[in-house]
C-alpha cells in the first residue's frame, strides 16, 4: 500500500511525528506539510509547502486542497501536526487492504481516551 500523510501545521512540527510516521517501514509513502516549519534534519519523501497564514488563519480546508493537489498517491493521511501514528498502524492497514472509499483511525488521548475522531457538532 502507497500513502502520503498531509501534515496541516502552522508551527514547528515535532519531530517525533515524523519518527512516527517513518517507524511505520512503509515501502511507497511521502509526507506533505503545508505550513508550520519542518525540524532540521535530513527527512526523505518529505515535501514543506509553505503557506502565508495572514490571508486566513488556520484556514484548514485550503491546506487539505493543496495536500490533495500534490499527493502523489491516492491513500491521503490528513494529520495536525499533534496527531502521531502508534506503532504497527501501517501493519493494520496490509491487514485491512485498501478497498475503501474513506477510512477513519481511532484517534486516542495520551491517557488512552478516545479523542474526537468521527465526530459531528448539532449546532440545531
Amino acid at each position: 500500500m502507497e500513502f502520503t500523510f498531509g501534515i496541516i501545521s502552522s508551527g514547528l512540527i515535532d519531530p517525533l511525528i515524523l519518527e512516527s510516521i517513518y517507524n511505520q517501514n512503509i515501502p511507497k509513502g511521502e509526507i506533505i506539510i503545508v505550513g508550520g516549519q519542518v525540524p532540521m534534519g535530513r527527512y526523505p519523501n518529505l515535501f514543506h509547502i509553505p503557506f502565508n497564514e495572514t490571508i486566513k488563519r488556520g484556514w484548514i480546508t485550503r491546506k487539505k486542497n493543496i495536500i490533495t493537489k500534490h499527493a502523489r498517491y491516492d491513500n491521503i493521511v490528513y494529520m495536525h501536526d499533534y496527531i502521531f501514528l502508534g506503532k504497527g498502524w501501517y501493519e493494520g492497514y496490509k491487514n485491512f487492504g485498501d478497498n475503501f472509499d474513506i477510512c477513519m483511525n481511532v484517534i486516542l488521548n495520551n491517557d488512552g481516551s478516545r479523542y474526537r475522531d468521527w465526530c459531528i457538532w448539532d449546532e440545531g
